[in-house]
């Protein structure tokens, strides 16, 4: 059974890819492993799920603040 928070794992990280359209999902991956690592001082295999959302949540935030602001 998939939890809820699996959902917004899920949810979110479909937000991510479609902030940055040009990076590979593999890509992605690698970028949250990096984040992980350097928000929790754990990799991404050890992190728990609800700190992973943080963590997804944060860079979402981040991409969201560098697009170019519509006139």
């Amino acid at each position: 059974m998939i939890t809820t928070t699996h959902h917004e794992l899920i949810e979110k990280l479909v937000d991510l890819q479609q902030l940055s359209p040009d990076i590979r999902f593999g890509q992605l991956l690698a970028n949250l492993g990096f984040l992980v690592e350097d928000l929790t001082d754990q990799s991404l295999w050890d992190v728990e799920d609800a700190r992973l959302l943080e963590v997804m949540e944060k860079h979402r935030v981040d991409l969201l603040r560098r697009r170019p602001t519509e006139a």
